[in-house]
């Protein structure tokens, strides 16, 4: 499952997402790691978004038929897994009965701390010429207490790089209730909010769309901010309340970042079918001013907005439909819509179809999309089939096209992905992978000042073998990947590369090892590659350039309480005489960095 959240991220992260949305995904997942999610709590299922909707669905009616799990051995016998599935969970999950526990004694509950520190050794061009005030080391803290699942507290700081001690440092914090009378959830601090397909409100992480899953979002309500993602989030109160049989009721108040944001989410939830209403209002601050660039002309000015949307999610045999449709103040709409089946034998398909109008405006909203929530329309079609020989294919395949100016794109544009993964396992304990990206899309064509408002076609491909082997305590994975890039009116770019990476795991001790050799063209041939890390120190190198990628880390348990953790990792370009651009350029053939981290449970 790791290895499955590492592609998606690195097939983000070329789609143009963001790094710091990516690692919280990763964070999450860490989070999920030290602490497994009880799978018998159904109301925390939605929180999972490794789960596809027909194994959320399956969980549900057998724990509804039979009552609680009693292992995880029970697992395979619920529609929609199988012993794959169960056994790549198995890091993340776990299986414990739920009951009365009698009063709450909020002495009995857990903490945990943990702390951190790394940096460059090699020193960036920012500090050099005074535009990072300060060192180049970045620190961070969070203390966390946890009841129940009933009670949690958080207090987090985080020093970024070249800030200073105490000055512009990010700060997290919130106490939050759950599960106590009517209340589902209350939350005081910060936090997120996620209701239906996100086209009116969707704060925090942006879904991936795993390969083979429906684009399909399970939204979690009123949830916890990232620890130290430190954009998107809502600062004020917000919960959760039962009000009678299938209906619920979420409210929200937030100010953050100059944002005020006040609204409700009212759902009628059963076995099969789910209806929300969401109304928020946003006002600013400031009013916005759009600079007066031609790609600008669709963007939002002023200081007041208000959305609301209607989202639905029915479940009806194997067949499973969902959508939702939103619209500003003055009426410009965005709707999608979709349906996954679920076959024997694990097979499935789904299909869904966007369309967001051009002046559709959200600063919440986070809704599927090639680009933003506005001026675009869309299909997508994603299947997993089981073959012949023990062979699984999954394929996604998105054709979009954008019916407003956009940065790089001065005039509308289309564009596409066709995304095909086959694997087979050799043995019992190795599988065998090959995938093939194909991305269409058109941008500006470079340097044509006689003819700004044309656009040339790119298309970039990308080829990826796998062999990931594991016995007892050891994990080795080899890849090699070889990407093309060409233009109308471009020099072609390719890009190559070879990594192996191996782990070892034992009760007090995990070290990982990685090597990466690589030689790329340029940027629009880069290749992404996901390492291991350690929590809330993600790295995502877009590798560039010929050169060496090498990262070591190690987790030791020091008794039932302490793990210490260490990573190092280093980069050498031996022809280039710098690395990196603008403040962050450091100079030399060679960067290195480090992190220290140490977690103390009690």
């Amino acid at each position: 499952m790791s290895q499955t959240v590492n592609d998606a991220i690195e097939q983000w992260m070329d789609d143009g997402g963001n790094e710091e949305a990516a690692a919280e995904l990763s964070d999450m997942l860490e989070a999920w790691r030290e602490e497994p999610l009880n799978l018998n709590d159904t109301a925390l299922i939605d929180d999972m978004p490794l789960l596809t909707p027909f194994q959320r669905k399956g969980l549900r009616n057998y724990i509804t038929l039979y009552g609680q799990l009693l292992s995880l051995s029970e697992l395979p016998m619920v529609p929609g897994f199988d012993s794959t599935s169960v056994e790549a969970l198995y890091p993340y999950i776990t299986v414990a009965p739920i009951d009365d526990q009698g009063p709450l004694r909020w002495w009995q509950g857990r903490h945990s701390f943990i702390s951190g520190i790394g940096g460059t050794v090699e020193k960036a061009a920012g500090y050099g010429n005074g535009h990072y005030k300060g060192d180049n080391l970045r620190a961070l803290a969070c203390y966390t207490y946890n009841y129940r699942n009933k009670v949690n507290i958080r207090i987090a700081a985080d020093k970024d790089a070249g800030e200073v001690w105490g000055e512009g440092n990010y700060y997290n914090y919130h106490i939050m209730l759950s599960d106590i009378g009517q209340v589902e959830r209350l939350i005081i601090g910060r936090y997120n909010l996620q209701f239906g397909q996100g086209l009116t409100l969707w704060t925090g992480l942006q879904p991936f769309n795993f390969m083979g899953h429906t684009p399909m979002r399970f939204g979690s309500g009123v949830r916890l901010s990232s620890t130290f993602y430190e954009e998107n989030y809502q600062e004020g109160a917000a919960a959760t309340v039962h009000l009678w049989r299938d209906l619920h009721l979420s409210a929200f108040a937030s100010h953050a970042g100059g944002i005020n944001l006040a609204g409700g989410h009212l759902e009628l939830r059963n076995r099969t079918l789910v209806v929300g209403i969401t109304a928020v209002h946003t006002s600013l601050d400031d009013s916005t001013t759009a600079r007066d660039y031609v790609y600008n002309a669709n963007m939002f000015r002023g200081n007041r907005l208000f959305n609301g949307g209607v989202d639905a999610k029915w479940q009806w045999h194997r067949f499973n439909f969902y959508g939702e449709a939103a619209c500003d103040a003055d009426m410009h709409k965005a709707a999608i819509v979709g349906v996954n089946i679920n076959g024997p034998s694990g097979n499935s398909v789904g299909m869904s179809f966007r369309h967001y109008d051009d002046l559709y405006h959200s600063l919440t909203a986070q809704g599927y999309t090639a680009g933003i929530n506005q001026g675009e329309q869309g299909l997508s079609i994603d299947a997993t089939v089981k073959l012949p020989w023990k062979l699984r294919a999954v394929m996604c395949a998105d054709i979009h096209s954008f019916s407003i100016l956009r940065y790089g794109k001065y005039s509308p544009s289309t564009g596409g992905w066709l995304k095909v993964h086959v694997e087979r396992p050799i043995g019992k304990h190795t599988i065998a992978s090959m995938r093939y990206n194909y991305r269409q899309k058109e941008r500006n064509i470079p340097y044509d000042n006689h003819n700004p408002y044309l656009c040339e076609n790119t298309l970039r491909r990308q080829l990826q073998t796998e062999l990931r082997a594991e016995t007892g305590p050891w994990k080795l994975t080899v890849r090699a990947i070889y990407s093309t890039y060409n233009s109308e009116n471009g020099e072609p770019q390719n890009g190559w590369l070879t990594a192996i990476a191996a782990r070892y795991t034992n009760r007090l001790l995990q070290a990982t090892a990685g090597v990466a050799w690589f030689d790329v063209d340029g940027y629009y041939a880069r290749l992404y590659l996901s390492e291991s890390n350690l929590q809330y120190a993600w790295s995502i190198p877009a590798l560039t350039g010929r050169g060496l990628r090498g990262h070591l880390l190690v987790r030791f348990r020091l008794g039932q309480n302490i793990t210490l953790a260490a990573r190092y990792a280093i980069t050498l370009l031996p022809e280039q005489e710098s690395i990196g651009s603008g403040d962050n350029a450091t100079e030399g053939a060679v960067r290195q960095t480090w992190h220290f981290q140490i977690r103390w449970k009690l």
